[in-house]
């Protein structure tokens, strides 16, 4: 499969995540308006970039100001931050002189900006970076749960959140208690029930008491997603579920975690859909393909953008393809990156 590190960049921008109201983001000349299910427009196209829906809300950047929408398309707050996160258990980061606060889903200000960085909200708890370099847990109300002792947190996923000692990754549960003692060299969130620990440079899974349930055995491995998780086999991709077990043999040059009941693989040089069953349901058909959101997926064939249903059915294609990179290119918004543990990356 041939396609350029920039055509993958654009469409990782691009699905940050789709809404309640399954809104996604399409250029009309250029500029970004939002569709349904169904590729009917339902926001016009009048912003010079977009973000997809998180949360039923949507950053968008019109006249050089960055502020939020709704499924209707209108305006939450004031708007003009500096940058701005997409929202996260209720909750969106947003940078105001140089600092990080919060607001709601309403668009106001209910963590006034007051911190050096910030993650997002998850489980009703937030880690933020003060200028004086602690680390705290804070509430939706600003207040501070704890003081941390580790240079790093990630967000609660299952009552557990990810942290860093002296480069070393364990778990502390939402009283700020360590639970998993930062020994692992790398380490991932907990979804269903399992998180991803590297040792060794092999990687198993832990359950929430830190008990070693699937051994340390991979040179490559997912999140469990829907409950089956990728792994490698030499080159090949393949997924497990929580046993251990594999369910569906290492055929793939390249496999994307499962979402809505189909995962993306490479086959023949193209990308397709799986279903859990290992059967393709969708024909490799495509240049680059995103995982689903809601009832559509993102895909490139032949240099356009286009997003198909579940069925492989195209709802909706960009006008006509452009010449090089700026085919596959949609003017999203770059967001600055919360900081994240080294260590081993998820294809």
């Amino acid at each position: 499969m041939k396609f350029s590190l920039s055509v993958i960049l654009a469409v990782l921008l691009l699905m940050v995540s789709c809404s309640e109201e399954e809104l996604y983001p399409v250029t009309v000349g250029d500029k970004v308006g939002y569709i349904d299910n169904r590729g009917e427009q339902q926001i016009e196209a009048v912003f010079d970039r977009g973000d997809g829906f998180s949360e039923g809300r949507a950053l968008v950047v019109r006249n050089e100001t960055l502020f939020f929408i709704d499924a209707r398309g209108r305006q939450l707050g004031e708007g003009g931050y500096e940058s701005a996160l997409p929202f996260s258990d209720g909750m969106a980061l947003i940078v105001e002189g140089g600092l990080v606060g919060y607001i709601d889903k309403s668009g106001e200000i209910v963590i006034p900006p007051s911190y050096k960085r910030g993650g997002s909200f998850s489980e009703g708890l937030c880690p933020v970076y003060t200028s004086g370099g602690k680390t705290l847990l804070i509430d939706k109300k600003g207040t501070v749960r704890k003081e941390l002792s580790y240079e790093y947190m990630g967000n609660f996923r299952q009552g557990r959140a990810l942290v860093l000692k002296e480069g070393q990754a364990g778990f502390i549960d939402k009283s700020g208690n360590e639970v998993v003692s930062p020994v692992y060299e790398y380490a991932s969130d907990f979804s269903d029930d399992l998180a991803l620990v590297v040792s060794g440079g092999a990687g198993g899974y832990i359950d929430r008491k830190g008990n070693l349930v699937i051994p340390h055995m991979y040179s490559f491995s997912s999140d469990f997603s829907e409950d089956l998780a990728l792994y490698l086999e030499g080159d090949k991709a393949g997924y497990i579920n929580p046993e251990g077990d594999v369910v569906i043999d290492a055929l793939y040059g390249f496999a994307g975690d499962f979402h809505e009941g189909l995962a993306r693989v490479e086959c023949n040089g193209a990308m397709g859909f799986i279903n859990r069953k290992g059967e393709m349901v969708i024909e490799a058909l495509y240049d680059y393909g995103e995982d689903f959101r809601g009832d559509l997926a993102l895909v490139v064939q032949d240099g356009r953008l286009m997003y198909i249903n579940k069925k492989g059915e195209t709802v909706w294609a960009a006008e006509k393809p452009a010449s090089g990179d700026a085919a596959v290119v949609l003017p999203t918004l770059e967001h600055e990156e919360e900081e994240t543990p080294e260590g081993e990356k998820k294809e």
